[in-house]
Order: structure tokens, then C-alpha cells, then sequence
């Protein structure tokens, strides 16, 4: 062996190119192995030439040469391999890809070992002793040497543009980072054209591992000590694209210049048809988006988009861009889908207001119990008492019998509403629906009601039309009708009527309670067809609960009907609704 300069720099730098790459494989993984594997594989390349400089028999430099192959063969494809894998194309990192890419260098590291069998790779190699002081290699190219040539190069041209074209446009940092790699990988690539062209020194002496060894020292360097690669663009990437939200990137001329996957199937849009496209194309129908971006502030709005026929609603964040000048650049939209989340509070929303008028309705029916039925009952009590004293007679007491029947008739139909209402919120009660003729049951409330209605000289009248078979709950439907007219007597005074009708039609009966009293104010109308709970005196200061129209809407709605309401202050009211005349 004879080392020289050349040799030792070779020998010398790829120990330590080789002790870097070690390094950087046992304490990383994933991508950046790769990028490893390649500069021990240089490191080889460069030791095995050292070797074959140092040499002083041809058949010495071919034994060298053989190692030398293992990093000349296989650098370029786990260069391809590292860019594939960094800049993110997971759709080729496949097998087969993988096989592909090697390919080329398993023949060509085969070849070379059987060299000597059928000279494919180097047709012929010899000494050259006058060029220089030391013994140098000369070959003469076989036919798979320029395969071997041409694939090293499209190698590094393929990585290369890889990297170029996936961060040209990235952040400083990350461009700065891919430059370097991509130096890397052509310097070296431009210096060997130099040594195919016959201009290295001495005309034999390979200059490419020379220049690969600087530069993956610098970068061997940079990854142990300034760790270059922990956070990569490619995160970035895997990041955007696995947000569960909505993301557009607008430059300052309101046009796409990124997005994710998940905001192209909000827009429903093809994949690669986003970019370019203008912010008021996207969202002409939503005027509020645009101005949020004129405004250059950080903006919060919602929005509704459809989507697959269905209407879904996206909280949107705008974030405007400025550069270290203050120049704006642009904004980040952002798109989170909040359908759920408003389904979720409308309904605790609504729950929240049920209960509370839930709770008004506890309030009132105590109310109820220590007013409306403690009143009267303890009335009674009283009288009963103050007769069996001899406190009032008994000629006293039948004259006061009227209006004695005339409270127990309200407390009944109280107690009647009271024991529905309490059953319903227990989920107690049970609807049993049958077919029944509604006729009789409109005749024994004319008759129950006849009596109060005279009492106010009020004219009641009944009409019935038809066949009048229903398929409903009667009990409910008595309570039903039972209640209409009682509020119908209650806000009527002397000369006004009341007509309960039913009438047949194609599928239905359709029932009405028609009065021309007092009416009911707007306000009230309003709460009434919210289903809202409220009292209201009578035409002579009857008192009452609300609870009778609750039940009354209730009980409707449970029997395939709708509760209908028209009144005008003064001029009366009217009460309507249809019930099946069948099952179905």
C-alpha cells in the first residue's frame, strides 16, 4: 500500500462520514435513517477508493473497487428513497416502488462482482503509471456502465426536483433546510460530470466522492447538532392533512394557494380544481366571509354550507398574514363543523326552557292547591260548620246552595285538569284510542255547560253535521272539549254565543268552538300557540289556572290532531281541530 494525499482525505474523511452516519442511524428513525443510510454508503464509497489509490497491483484496485460498489451502486437509490419519504408521497411508498428503485443497483452491484465472466459493466481496466507518482485505475466502459450512469443521475435529478418543487414555497427555515439537501445532492452530481468528461486531475482520479463527503459532513454535523430535521415540513404536511377541520389559505388577492383535504370535502370540490380559485367564488352566498378578510383583523363568524343535501354549520375563524414589515399577505380561513355542538345546545337550550316553565307550572299548581281548592273547600267546611251551630239556618243555607254547586263544578273541573296535568308529566298516563261516534259525548257537554251558560245569559248552541266516527282517546277528547267551553263560558257575558260544532270530512271530523266574547290580546295569542301556561280573569272576574289550554294542545296533539286559534280583542275567539277518522 502507498498512501498519498488523495487517498488519506478519502480514507481519512470517510471514517469520519461513516462514524457520523452511525451515529445519526442509532439515535434516529423513520426518514432521517434514510438520509443516514446514504452518507455510510458515500462513506463506503469514498474508504473502498481511498483503498484503490493506495493500492500498487491492478488486482488489488479490483478487490477495492468491488467495495467501492456497495456505496457507488446503492447511494443513489436510498437518496430517491430518503426524498421520497420526506417530502410526504406515501401513495409510492409501496413495495413494489421500493423493489423498482433497487433494482437497477442490485444488477449493477451483481455485475460488477462477475465482472471478470462477461465484462458487461467494465469491458477492460488497466494501469496508468506515468500520469501521476502513483499507480492509477483506467477503465474502458462497458455497455451497463452507462446504464448505471444514467440511473445515477436521474436519481438525483428526481430527488432533487422532489425536494425543489414540494418546499419552493415554504416557510424561510424549511427552504434553507431543502437548499442544503439539495446541494447535497447536485454539487456532487455536476462535479462528476466533470470526471465522465475526462477534466479530473490526472484524467482518472474521481472527484465525486470528494465532494459528497464535504458536503454530508456539514450536513452530518447539522443534523446531530443543531437536530435539522426534527421538526420537517413533512410534519407540517401530516399535521394540516389530518385536521378535522377546514383549512384555506388565501394570498392578499383573495385567491387559494393551499388547503387541505378535509376543507375539499366541505366544498365538495375535486382535489386539485381549489387552488387559484377567488374567495367570492367560493362563498358568493356569503358576503360576511369576504368582509371578515377585507377587515385585515382576526374575525370569528358562523355559517351555514350544504352538504350533500344536508345544512351543516362551521364556526369559521379568519387569521390575516403579515410579513416581518407588516405588509399583509393573506389569511387563514379556518372551517370547523359545529352541527353537533348546536344540536346539542338548541336542545339543552330547549330542555332549559322546558323546565323552567316545568317549573313555573310546580309553582302554580301549589298556587292552585292552597288558592283555587283550599278556597272553596274550606268554604264549604265553614258553612257546614256555622248550620250545625245554628249559626245560619237552614232556609239560609239552600238559598247559598246555588252558588255553592256553581264552586264545587269549578273545583271538579280543576281537580279533573290537575290529575291529567300530573299524570302527563309523570309519564303515567295511557292513551287508548278506539273508534267512537263523537256526537253523544258534544250532547252531555251542551248539558253539563247549559246551565252556566244561562246563568250569564249566554246562548249555547251545538251543531252537528255528518258521520261522526273518530279513532282518539275519548276520556281526553271529553277533557278536551269539556275545557274549550268552559273558557268559552268564562270570557263570554250577557248576548254573547258560543257554537261547538262538528263537522265530517274526507279523513277527518274537524271541531270548533266558536265565541263571541272578549277575545284574546295578541300577547296572549302569541303564548298560547308557544304553549305557554298563563292565567287571565274571566268576563266576570272568573278566576282560573292556565293549565286547561295546555292540556287541551297536549291531549290534541297526541290524538293526530293541531290545536288552531284565531281571536280578535272584543270580537271573540275561535277554537279548532281535526281528529282521524281511522288508524291510518
Amino acid at each position: 500500500m502507498n498512501f498519498n494525499l488523495f487517498s488519506l482525505i478519502l480514507l481519512s474523511s470517510g471514517l469520519l462520514v461513516a462514524g457520523i452516519s452511525a451515529v445519526i442511524i442509532r439515535q434516529s428513525k423513520g426518514v432521517i435513517q434514510w438520509f443516514a443510510i446514504t452518507m455510510m454508503l458515500v462513506a463506503i464509497w469514498a474508504i473502498g477508493y481511498g483503498l484503490e489509490l493506495s493500492s500498487l497491483s491492478l488486482e488489488d484496485m479490483l478487490v477495492w473497487i468491488k467495495l467501492e460498489y456497495i456505496g457507488i451502486s446503492f447511494a443513489p437509490a436510498t437518496w430517491l428513497w430518503f426524498c421520497l419519504q420526506y417530502v410526504g408521497f406515501e401513495r409510492w411508498n409501496k413495495t413494489k416502488v421500493f423493489y423498482s428503485i433497487f433494482l437497477i443497483p442490485i444488477l449493477t452491484f451483481s455485475l460488477v462482482l462477475t465482472n471478470d465472466w462477461h465484462h458487461f459493466h467494465y469491458a477492460k481496466t488497466s494501469l496508468d503509471l506515468e500520469t501521476a507518482s502513483f499507480p492509477l485505475l483506467v477503465i474502458k466502459a462497458g455497455p451497463w456502465y452507462f446504464v448505471h450512469v444514467g440511473y445515477f443521475y436521474l436519481a438525483l435529478l428526481l430527488g432533487n426536483l422532489l425536494l425543489f418543487s414540494r418546499f419552493k414555497d415554504k416557510d424561510t427555515f424549511f427552504r434553507k433546510q431543502t437548499y442544503l439537501l439539495i446541494s447535497a445532492g447536485t454539487i456532487p452530481w455536476l462535479i462528476n460530470m466533470t470526471y465522465m468528461l475526462g477534466l479530473g486531475p490526472f484524467k482518472h482520479i474521481d472527484l465525486t466522492p470528494f465532494a459528497f463527503l464535504f458536503l454530508y459532513i456539514i450536513v452530518g454535523i447539522a443534523l446531530i447538532k443543531f437536530r435539522l430535521f426534527n421538526i420537517r415540513p413533512i410534519a407540517r404536511d401530516k399535521i394540516f392533512n389530518a385536521l378535522d377541520k377546514g383549512v384555506l389559505v388565501f394570498d392578499s388577492q383573495k385567491q387559494v394557494i393551499d388547503y387541505n383535504p378535509f376543507m375539499a370535502s366541505i366544498l365538495m370540490y375535486p382535489k386539485k380544481s381549489l387552488v387559484g380559485i377567488k374567495l367570492n367564488r367560493l362563498f358568493e352566498d356569503k358576503p360576511i366571509i369576504e368582509e371578515a378578510f377585507d377587515s385585515q383583523k382576526n374575525q370569528k363568524t358562523e355559517i351555514e354550507l350544504n352538504h350533500n343535501g344536508l345544512q351543516k354549520k362551521y364556526g369559521v375563524n379568519i387569521t390575516p398574514i403579515f410579513d416581518s414589515k407588516g405588509n399583509f399577505n393573506g389569511s387563514i380561513i379556518m372551517f370547523d363543523d359545529i352541527t353537533e355542538e348546536k344540536e346539542i345546545s338548541e336542545r339543552l337550550s330547549k330542555q332549559t326552557e322546558e323546565l323552567k316553565n316545568l317549573n313555573s307550572l310546580k309553582d302554580k299548581l301549589f298556587t292552585i292547591i292552597s288558592h283555587d281548592l283550599k278556597g272553596p273547600i274550606f268554604g264549604i267546611r265553614e258553612l257546614v260548620k256555622m248550620t250545625n251551630e245554628g249559626l245560619i239556618s237552614q232556609e239560609e243555607f239552600f238559598e247559598l246552595m246555588p252558588e255553592i254547586s256553581k264552586n264545587m263544578d269549578s273545583v271538579s273541573i280543576l281537580l279533573e285538569n290537575l290529575l291529567a296535568w300530573t299524570s302527563a308529566q309523570m309519564k303515567g298516563e295511557f292513551i287508548q284510542k278506539k273508534l267512537f261516534n263523537i256526537g253523544p259525548l258534544i250532547d252531555q257537554q251542551e248539558a253539563l255547560f247549559k246551565k252556566f251558560a244561562n246563568d250569564k245569559q249566554i246562548v249555547l248552541k251545538t251543531e252537528k253535521d255528518g258521520k261522526l266516527e273518530v279513532f282518539a282517546d275519548k276520556n281526553m277528547i271529553d277533557l278536551i272539549i269539556r275545557n274549550l267551553l268552559s273558557n268559552a263560558v268564562k270570557f263570554c257575558g250577557r248576548g254573547d254565543q258560543i257554537l261547538l260544532s262538528a263537522t265530517e270530512q274526507l279523513d277527518a271530523v274537524s271541531i270548533q268552538v266558536i265565541d263571541t266574547g272578549m277575545g284574546i290580546p295578541e300577547e296572549n295569542l302569541k303564548k298560547l300557540n308557544l304553549g305557554e301556561s298563563f292565567t287571565t280573569r274571566g268576563k266576570n272576574k272568573e278566576t282560573g289556572t292556565g293549565l286547561g289550554l295546555i292540556l287541551v294542545k297536549d291531549y290534541i296533539t297526541k290524538n293526530g290532531g293541531t290545536l288552531h286559534i284565531k281571536s280578535e280583542l272584543n270580537k271573540g275567539s275561535v277554537f279548532s281541530f281535526n281528529l282521524p277518522k281511522s288508524a291510518h
